[in-house]
Parts: C-alpha cells; sequence; structure tokens
C-alpha cells in the first residue's frame, strides 16, 4: 500500500473558532483506538476562545500497527503517512493566515509520539507542542539525531510515573531531545496516574493556548 493511500483520505474534523477568524490553531492528534471526534471534546473542554480546532482522523484509527519504541521500519508505511498527514493540516492551518508560531501541535499517547517526533523531524518555531502520554517514536538506544532548531517553542510533556505504555524515561529521553533543539521543555509526571489526563495538564495546555491566542500577529 502506497503512504497516500493510508490516511491521506480520511476527514479532518474541525471545531472551535472558524479558521479564518481565529488568532490561533490547535493540531489534535488522537491516540490508538480513538477518534479526532474525542479530541475535539477536549478541546471544548479546554474552552478558549478563538483557537480553531482541526482534528485529523487515522485509518482505522491507528496512526501506526506497532508499538512506538519498535524499530520504525516496523511502523511503515503508515507512519510516513501519518507524519505527511500532520504536515498537510499544519499547510491548511497556515495558507488561512496562521503560521505554525501561531498553531500548537497537541497528541494525546501514539498522537503524543506522533506530534513529538514531527516537532523533532520538522523543527520550527511553533506556537507550543504537547505531549501527553507520549514520546519520540524509535527503538531503546536509537540516535535521535536530528537537525535544525525548534527557536525556543514552548513544549509541554505530561505523564504517569506508571504509564503502561510509556516509559518514564522515553519522556525525559524526548525532553532532552527536544531541548537540544532549542525548545523551551516543560516536563510534569505524575504520581499513579496511568494512561490518561488530568486537570493540572489541561490547564497548562489551557495556559499555553492563550497566550499563543493573545500573540501580536
Amino acid at each position: 500500500m502506497s503512504t497516500d493511500a493510508i490516511h491521506q483520505g480520511q476527514p479532518v474534523h474541525t471545531g472551535g473558532a472558524p479558521l479564518d477568524d481565529a488568532q490561533a490553531g490547535l493540531v489534535l492528534l488522537h491516540g490508538r483506538g480513538a477518534s479526532a471526534q474525542g479530541m475535539l471534546q477536549l478541546a471544548d473542554d479546554l474552552d478558549v476562545p478563538d483557537v480553531a480546532h482541526l482534528a485529523p482522523q487515522a485509518r482505522m484509527r491507528s496512526w501506526y500497527p506497532q508499538s512506538f519504541m519498535a524499530p520504525r521500519d516496523q511502523n511503515e508505511p503508515e507512519l510516513s503517512s501519518a507524519l505527511d498527514t500532520v504536515g498537510t493540516v499544519l499547510n491548511d492551518v497556515r495558507e488561512a493566515g496562521l503560521g505554525p508560531a501561531r498553531t500548537v501541535l497537541l497528541g494525546f499517547s501514539q498522537g503524543a509520539c506522533l506530534a513529538t517526533t514531527y516537532a523533532a523531524q520538522r523543527p520550527q518555531r511553533y506556537g507550543g507542542v504537547v505531549g501527553l502520554s507520549g514520546g519520540l517514536i524509535g527503538p531503546e538506544g536509537a540516535p535521535f539525531d536530528y537537525d535544525g532548531s525548534l527557536d525556543a517553542t514552548p513544549v509541554f510533556l505530561g505523564c504517569s510515573d506508571q504509564d503502561p505504555y510509556i516509559p518514564q524515561e522515553r519522556v525525559e529521553e524526548t525532553a532532552e531531545v527536544l531541548r537540544g533543539l532549542d525548545a523551551e521543555v516543560t516536563t510534569r509526571i505524575y504520581e499513579g496516574l496511568g494512561h490518561t489526563t488530568n486537570d493540572d495538564e489541561l490547564q497548562r495546555v489551557r495556559s499555553l493556548l492563550h497566550d499563543v491566542a493573545a500573540t501580536d500577529s
């Protein structure tokens, strides 16, 4: 199956402010087995005005087939298609007048892995990058040798110390890699949280979105 035949034909669900009128964009990437609509509900719960919400849907509700810590070739061609989908949505936001610096890339679980990996592979100044219960995609011992600069992009990484899918060490490694790309990284490890989100994470995302929406053009 070609890359273009996997996720590219799937819908991009929208909510929040109309894209043409918004002050900021929020690209939402769902987890394995979940949905774009579920991510839009999370965005609605944040209740930040003047933000356009865009949530692409993965084919068969999964962005790639194996664990995010499997060798990358085991997640192809789905992974490349997923990363291309993120780029397409960001381009749509840019064409509406909101560049990357006014756009926050947020993912949960598999979507968090996708968001952080996309930002590392295509570093530039984003409004923000949020990885909730996820980290960079690649096997243990992967070099994560990326070039470029995230130019002080604010990054928030939140995860449980007992997440059954995401090792705490990978979250911390992700933070170090993104700092090496000049991001301003905040990491929070929550005791006993499990594989979910909490109010502290959502408040931090809410504050970030307010900051981006209030930024002068």
